[in-house]
């Protein structure tokens, strides 16, 4: 038996990596991994890989479930999105209008900061520049 399992060329942050995390959710190419809760009720997802309209599945839920938890704050690690079209930007809008506090964490991949430019997004979202602390 064959597990679904992500192409071996998927970038994975040495976070994920090294740690294990509480939840994950897989969709082929694409995966959402939830980090461990923290003290604040800050529920903090890294997406890596490629999402796009066959593969933001896992995205759309890990977003659902953060938002029926009713989080004080959501972080998107997005430093593992090899890929993100317009699937994966409806989605990030979605949780920007539906979440009480969305924060994109990066460094943000250059193909998604040039996606937000173009689309006249980038202004919509609030990011923290690399994995340190949360404001």
């Amino acid at each position: 038996m064959t597990q679904n399992r992500p192409p071996s060329s998927t970038f994975r942050p040495p976070a994920v990596a090294a740690a294990l995390p509480q939840e994950r959710r897989d969709d082929g190419e694409a995966f959402v991994v939830r980090e461990a809760a923290s003290g604040c009720g800050t529920v903090v997802l890294t997406l890596v890989g490629s999402f796009g309209v066959g593969t933001v599945a896992c995205l759309h839920e890990a977003l659902s479930e953060a938002r029926l938890e009713r989080a004080p704050r959501t972080v998107l690690d997005l430093t593992g999105v090899t890929f993100g079209d317009s699937a994966f930007l409806h989605e990030l809008l979605t949780a920007h209008f539906s979440h009480r506090d969305l924060l994109l964490r990066g460094p943000v991949p250059r193909h998604l900061h040039h996606l937000f430019l173009r689309t006249g997004t980038l202004r919509l979202f609030a990011f923290v520049p690399d994995r340190g602390p949360l404001p």
